[in-house]
C-alpha cells in the first residue's frame, strides 16, 4: 500500500483545522465535508493540526491516567510527564477502542492539542472512521476550551438566527424533546443533535454546528444566538423553572467534555461556563415526551433571553 497524504483544511466554529491524512487508509467522512474551507494563505491562527496514518504511536515513558467507557466503547489516557514549565501537563497518549473491542485508533498529542498525531489501525472502514471521528473531536474540544469554547453534549433547534440547547443525560429524551419543537412549532429547524459547539464571542452565546451529531446526520455549517439552554429531567409531568447559579454551573458543566485531571484546560471551561450563566439564562424542564411539554418550555424560554 502506498502513502498517500492529503492536506485538507476544515472551518468549525470559524476555527481553522489543518488535516494531513494518509488517504490509503481514510478518506475523510462524508460528515466534514460540509466544513471544508480554502487552504489559507498560512497556518498562523490555527486551532489544531492533526497528520492521521498508519505509523504506530508508543506509550514509552507516559503513565496510564485511567480506563473509561463511554457508550459501549473504551478509551485509555495516558500522560507524559511535564517538564515543569507552566502549562505544560506533558501531553497525552489517547487509545479508543470500537464497542467490539478493537483498538481502532492511538493519539499522541501535545500539551494543549495544539499539534497531534493519530495512527489508525488496519481494521475496517467503519472503525477507522470512529477512531478518526472521536481523535479528531476531543483534540478539537480541549484546544478550543483555551478560546472561551465549550462542546456540548447538547440537542439544538433554531429559527431566525435565534438557537435553544437541551441538555441532559444520555437518554434523558435531548434529542425526543427537539423533534417535539420540529413537529409541533413553525419554522424550527435542527442545527446539531449531539455535539455542538457554544462559543462566548464579543458578550454574545453563539452555538455552531459540528461534524459530530451522534445517530442523527445533521451536519450544518450554520451558527445562531442563543437564546436559552433547558436542562431536562424525566417526570409524569410538565414544569419548568430557571435554575440559579450554582446549580446552572453544575448542570452546564455535567453537559461539557472535560478532563478534570487537565487543570489548564478545565479552569478555562469552568471560566468560559460562567460567562454563559451571566450571560443566558440556565433552565430546568421536569416533562413528559409530549407537546405540551415543548410548548411550555418554547413559551417560556423562546420569550426569555
Amino acid at each position: 500500500m502506498i502513502d498517500k497524504m492529503e492536506t485538507i483544511y476544515l472551518n468549525i466554529a470559524d476555527f481553522t483545522v489543518k488535516l494531513v491524512l494518509d488517504t490509503s487508509l481514510l478518506e475523510l467522512p462524508t460528515n466534514y465535508h460540509p466544513f471544508v474551507q480554502d487552504v489559507p494563505d498560512s497556518d498562523d491562527g490555527l486551532l489544531l493540526s492533526m497528520v492521521v496514518n498508519g505509523e504506530p504511536i508508543a506509550a514509552d515513558g507516559a503513565k496510564l491516567l485511567g480506563s473509561f467507557e463511554d457508550l459501549g466503547y473504551r478509551q485509555d489516557v495516558y500522560q507524559y510527564e511535564s517538564d515543569g514549565s507552566e502549562g505544560n501537563s506533558g501531553g497525552y497518549i489517547f487509545k479508543i477502542y470500537s464497542c467490539d473491542g478493537q483498538l481502532a485508533a492511538t493519539m499522541q498529542s501535545a500539551p494543549r492539542f495544539g499539534s497531534n498525531r493519530v495512527c489508525l489501525h488496519d481494521n475496517s472502514k467503519a472503525t477507522k472512521d470512529f477512531g478518526f471521528n472521536n481523535m479528531l473531536m476531543i483534540a478539537y474540544a480541549f484546544s478550543s476550551a483555551y478560546h472561551d469554547t465549550l462542546m456540548m453534549h447538547s440537542s439544538v433547534v433554531a429559527k431566525d438566527g435565534s438557537a435553544y440547547m437541551f441538555l441532559g443525560k444520555s437518554g434523558t429524551g435531548k434529542s425526543t424533546h427537539s423533534s417535539l419543537w420540529l413537529r409541533h412549532l413553525d419554522g424550527y429547524h435542527l442545527l446539531n443533535d449531539d455535539n455542538p459547539v457554544l462559543r462566548v464571542r464579543d458578550g454574545k452565546v453563539v452555538v455552531y454546528g459540528s461534524p459530530w451529531s451522534g445517530k442523527t446526520p445533521c451536519y450544518r455549517q450554520e451558527s445562531a444566538e442563543v437564546g436559552a439552554l433547558v436542562m431536562l429531567e424525566q417526570k409524569p409531568y410538565n414544569k419548568i423553572g430557571r435554575e440559579n447559579v450554582v446549580v446552572a454551573l453544575s448542570s452546564l458543566l455535567c453537559s461539557c467534555s472535560v478532563m478534570i485531571w487537565d487543570r489548564g484546560s478545565y479552569a478555562e471551561i469552568m471560566r468560559t461556563i460562567e460567562q454563559v450563566i451571566t450571560l443566558r439564562g440556565v433552565y430546568h424542564l421536569e416533562c413528559l415526551p409530549d407537546e405540551a411539554a415543548a410548548r411550555l418550555s418554547h413559551d417560556t424560554i423562546a420569550v426569555s433571553k
